[in-house]
């Protein structure tokens, strides 16, 4: 597979995406309590390992400019989108598989989640209005 299989917009959308979770993963694995000896630790910077090569083999694969650091503007908007998808998870009704959730929690919680959500959205749309570069 090569970049001429994505259009330009799409190969800055999934370049953006690469690029942030190679960015978190890195984070991840200088974390110092990562260091520690023994299971899970070893296992688990294993795996932040193999998937930052998965992040890198798939860049390649697609031809995508590894160096090129998506514009605020991009980098804003994906944040926003990955987080106000993952709030979704926090209501009430998602909570069950944790236990028995209180009538009440729904009242109280879900209404928040959806606030935050919208304004994650807001921020994504106003990072979007500014400029490339």
């Amino acid at each position: 597979m090569d970049s001429s299989l994505l259009n330009p917009n799409q190969q800055r959308r999934v370049g953006t995406h690469l690029r942030l979770l190679g960015e978190d993963l890195a984070d991840v694995a200088a974390w110092p309590e990562l260091r520690r000896p023994g299971e899970p630790y070893e296992a688990l910077r294993a795996l932040i390992a193999r998937l930052g090569d998965a992040v890198a083999s798939t860049t390649r694969a697609l031809a995508l400019p590894a160096h090129e650091a998506p514009p605020l503007r991009r980098r804003v908007q994906a944040i926003a989108e990955v987080w106000a998808s993952s709030m979704e998870d926090v209501k009430a009704r998602h909570l069950k598989a944790y236990g028995r959730v209180d009538p009440g929690v729904a009242v109280t919680l879900d209404p928040q989640v959806d606030a935050i959500v919208a304004q994650l959205r807001r921020m994504a749309d106003l990072a979007g209005r500014l400029p490339d570069r």
